[in-house]
């Protein structure tokens, strides 16, 4: 599918080096492609696999594009761009215009990084969404929640990592909810809608030409809601999807009119989908990879396809074979993450027995010991997790609990286990 013989190799630039960006570099590196990154972390574990990198914050386009375009003019040129498990879009478009590259544009970026941009646009194409409304105080709030009753979500307009995420009761002090969801902009923006009652669904999908492929589909895990109420805490998902195949190609005429309305062509969607009593609603969506594993391990172990491989071959403008995106097998594969309570991390045990399970296909910690939880409040603060692969979908979850409950968190003088 690449080049052969003595073409010099094609140059991809991966905008990302962090851990959830290695499988996407090291895929691109075996795929006979030169990979370049940035990342604002000069430590990030995604220098080591490239062939040339950048410290540069993925977030900064102005210094992202100077880089790009000078590296593309005396060194080699780029042919493509991508991220995986990052938000910006923006980056990678602002790259991709300058050097006319294939990739979204830039309004489609900036739509789909504002959260009430994507929602205005999505009622004017008539995408099904829950009702919404900026909000800039308490008493909007409140004319909000008279007519559409509770239970509400507040969130910032431009975060991330449900930041600010609340899911608002006739027991929550919305003056609180207000500040705190607002403190989670970077713009001092929040908005309010409707809390859709349902199976919770993630998405992804590769669009092409008014064709939508969506080989990924997974029931994402809320078992926690209340317990860290009024925070939304998700705590993995499930493959594969409890959805017959009706409810699918129904799911997928709504994906593709989401990415009509956002004016996607070509790449790709990750969508967060309840199936409401009313049908299927679009919570949002994203103009990149997944991250959280999704695309890089849980639908590969899943199904067996590569959706990293085609994002790669689109940005590429390499004509890409798409059966390869039919699911070749469909095994159980779930996602379950590591909580602990409020306090100091004092030490984890049980990792070593953990990663010797057959069934545990990737275990991670993203918080060190003597790190301080104050409360559970967004998903940074989620200590680490495990992925478990099985013949079924239930046989995954039950690996990923006892995975789990093999790990102990001791928090001062009291040892936690990590499920209940």
């Amino acid at each position: 599918m690449l080049m052969g013989g003595s073409i010099l190799p094609k140059t991809i630039l991966i905008i990302g080096a962090g851990i959830e960006q290695v499988p996407a570099i090291k895929l691109a590196k075996s795929m006979g492609l030169r990979v370049v990154v940035t990342d604002g972390n000069q430590s990030a574990p995604g220098f080591e696999w490239a062939d040339d990198f950048a410290v540069i914050s993925t977030y900064d386009c102005v210094k992202t594009v100077s880089f790009a375009r000078d590296y593309s003019q005396s060194k080699n040129r780029l042919d493509g761009v991508i991220t995986v498990a990052s938000d910006v879009p923006l980056t990678v478009a602002a790259v991709a215009q300058e050097l006319g590259l294939p990739g979204h544009s830039l309004e489609t970026a900036k739509i789909a990084t504002h959260k009430l941009l994507m929602k205005e646009k999505f009622s004017e194409f008539g995408v099904p969404i829950p009702s919404f409304k900026e909000i800039r105080d308490v008493d909007e709030l409140k004319g909000f929640i008279k007519i559409y009753q509770y239970p509400v979500v507040i969130k910032p307009m431009d975060s991330r990592g449900a930041r600010g995420v609340l899911r608002l009761t006739e027991s929550t002090d919305l003056s609180w909810a207000f500040a705190e969801s607002r403190k989670a902009s970077p713009l001092g923006r929040v908005m309010v809608e409707d809390f859709l009652e349902g199976l919770q669904i993630s998405s992804e999908s590769i669009i092409y030409d008014g064709q939508i492929f969506t080989p990924g589909l997974a029931n994402r895990n809320y078992e926690y809601l209340e317990k860290y109420a009024p925070y939304i805490i998700e705590n993995g998902g499930d493959l594969p999807v409890l959805l017959d195949e009706v409810q699918k190609q129904e799911l997928n005429r709504v994906l593709l009119k989401a990415a009509e309305a956002l004016g996607i062509s070509r790449g790709s969607l990750k969508g967060d989908i309840v199936l409401t009593r009313d049908g299927f609603k679009i919570i949002e969506v994203a103009a990149r990879l997944s991250g959280g594993w999704f695309a890089t391990d849980e639908i590969p172990l899943s199904s067996g396809v590569n959706v990293v491989e085609a994002v790669i071959n689109i940005a590429l403008g390499i004509k890409f074979d798409f059966s390869k995106l039919s699911p070749k097998y469909s095994r159980g594969v779930a996602l379950r993450y590591l909580f602990v309570e409020q306090g100091r991390i004092d030490r984890i045990t049980g990792l070593e027995e953990v990663e010797k399970m057959s069934f545990v296909k990737k275990i991670g910690i993203n918080l060190a010991e003597g790190t301080v939880i104050e409360k559970m409040s967004d998903h940074t603060k989620r200590l680490g997790f495990v992925i478990t692969e099985a013949e079924t979908r239930q046989a995954a979850i039950d690996y990923a609990n006892q995975a789990l409950k093999s790990i102990k968190v001791n928090i001062g003088n009291a040892s936690l286990l990590s499920q209940r």
